[in-house]
């Protein structure tokens, strides 16, 4: 007879993954939609900030139509890739670093906007 005491399939712990709820990934990858909007419109507010400068006073201004084109137009896809890269990661341990990634890179894009375009 066997005495040693075995969990039944029917009194298995769930897994417990660790880390932060998945709720909390999910939020923070889809406030990323918001932020990639605001930090859109600051840019094209910023340009249009320039059109008071008609004697060429603010030639300097703007970190030029290269980066303006990567840092007005990049956040969406931040967004979108943050979202998508969820899709995998939720349910992984450490995977509340991927919204937070995005989100910081927003935030950057912010403060170079920022910084570049102050008078």
């Amino acid at each position: 007879m066997d005495t040693t005491t075995e969990p039944s399939s029917r009194q298995k712990e769930p897994r417990h993954r660790g880390g932060s709820p998945v709720w909390l990934n999910w939020l923070l990858a889809l406030l990323t939609v918001p932020v990639a909007m605001a930090v859109m419109l600051f840019a094209f507010a910023a340009v249009m900030g320039l059109a008071r400068c008609t004697d060429g006073g603010c030639d300097h201004m703007g970190p030029g139509e290269f980066w303006f084109g990567i840092l007005a137009y990049g956040p969406p896809v931040v967004a979108v890739v943050t979202i998508a890269a969820s899709f995998y990661t939720a349910s992984r341990k450490h995977a509340i670093w991927v919204p937070v990634a995005g989100l910081g890179l927003l935030f950057i894009d912010l403060a170079v906007l920022a910084i570049t375009f102050r008078t």
